[in-house]
């Protein structure tokens, strides 16, 4: 996924033109460069398009123009309103269109569908990275991005051809040779798979996997979607793509010991949850409390709190899995914050499984002690970038390691 690209408005060379009928007084190409000199973009342009309609095969009149449109976006995009300098581009590229102004408007409309991107509104975000392409059908940049933003859609036959574009341009890009082999086995399974949507959810699933249970999927999904949602506040307004797989499928394109996960989609293993009383429920609602812990954060999560949050609302209603886990650590040292976040990345199973006891004991501690409704300001700190630290600091009025403290003098 790029990063924002660096704008690249310079200010031009300002040419003065002198004209032998034009009066010092009326001189409008002059007095647009006077305001441009002093920053004032808006009275510069207005002065040059007068000199414009004067002198309308003037070049240097055109050129001196088509600067302040191009200082203008500049000062509009240091600003953060990015559509608005795209806007102020494509009236400059009707004038000229060099290769400067080129590259501006490419870039901006690459940020412009990185930032919806990062906040799910994927139409938006499709639209202004083909806007880029209408410029420079060969930008790397927005042909890498149109390709996840296509793959999170489902849409993975276009992601994998932008993605192959993209390559063929940069051969040197791993990222993206990875990504095509793991598409390539995604789409050999994936183009089987049977639909059945909803205004929420988008549920693709391997019949042979779901034993005639895919409207029980649906339907417990939806149930995540009110409840969890009720609890962070929260309700998407894009769907949430739901793959169902049989377990051979499963362990061949996600490779793990769990029964779900959720990587920007969730994925299940169906024929092994629906072996297990009630674990599909508790496995659906695990893995969408994650979608919504990843859109609140923009991703910048401790994987302690995204764990304990999304365990605390798989067993939500029961304090059955709370006793057990409490009573399980009691036996055992606990990890600090620190290596609790490094044990779930541990190849020890043991390990992994004493981390996601901590994590939902800690979490559920935190819940009941500060509210669910500060939890949520926590998260929307953590998006806005603050350190996990800060975050409750700010919001809770303590230290993490004083709320860690306390919890651990809690009577197991």
């Amino acid at each position: 996924m790029p990063k924002k690209l660096k704008i690249y408005l310079v200010l031009f060379l300002f040419l003065f033109l002198f004209f032998r009928n034009v009066s010092a007084r009326e001189n409008h190409n002059q007095k647009g460069i006077e305001a441009l000199n002093r920053g004032e973009y808006r009275e510069a342009i207005l002065q040059f398009k007068i000199a414009s309609r004067q002198f309308p095969d003037n070049e240097i009149i055109k050129r001196n123009l088509c600067t302040a449109y191009n200082n203008y976006a500049l000062k509009l995009a240091e600003e953060g309103k990015t559509e608005e300098a795209i806007d102020i581009l494509k009236k400059a590229l009707e004038l000229q269109r060099t290769p400067l102004l080129i590259k501006n408007i490419v870039a901006l409309c690459i940020n412009q569908g990185y930032e919806y991107f990062q906040n799910r509104k994927d139409r938006e975000a499709e639209r202004f990275l083909k806007q880029a392409l209408s410029y420079d059908k060969n930008n790397p940049d927005a042909l890498s991005l149109l390709g996840d933003v296509c793959y999170d859609n489902q849409k993975v036959k276009e992601a994998k051809e932008y993605w192959q574009r993209c390559l063929e341009i940069d051969p040197e890009q791993e990222g993206i040779k990875r990504r095509l082999e793991k598409i390539s086995q995604e789409i050999e399974v994936e183009s089987k798979l049977d639909k059945v949507s909803n205004y929420h959810f988008d549920i693709r699933y391997q019949e042979s996997a779901v034993r005639n249970q895919e409207y029980k999927i649906r339907d417990y999904l939806e149930q995540a979607y009110r409840e969890v949602g009720q609890d962070f506040n929260y309700f998407p307004r894009y769907k949430v793509i739901v793959l169902v797989y049989s377990t051979d499928n499963y362990q061949k394109l996600v490779n793990t010991r769990s029964l779900g996960v959720y990587d920007g989609k969730i994925r299940i293993s169906a024929d092994q949850v629906l072996d297990i009383k009630g674990k599909l429920k508790e496995v659906l609602r695990h893995e969408y409390t994650h979608v919504l812990v990843r859109d609140l954060t923009g991703g910048n999560c401790p994987i302690w709190l995204n764990e304990g949050l999304a365990q605390y609302e798989q067993y939500r209603g029961s304090s059955a899995e709370l006793e057990r886990f409490y009573k399980i650590l009691k036996e055992r040292d606990l990890f600090s914050l620190g290596d609790l976040e490094i044990a779930f990345s541990c190849a020890s199973p043991e390990l992994v499984t004493r981390a996601y006891q901590q994590s939902y004991c800690f979490v559920s501690y935190i819940i009941d002690k500060y509210g669910m409704w500060r939890i949520k300001k926590i998260l929307e700190k953590l998006k806005e970038g603050e350190s996990i630290e800060d975050a409750f600091r700010q919001k809770c009025y303590l230290s993490l390691e004083k709320i860690e403290k306390n919890w651990r003098k809690k009577k197991f």
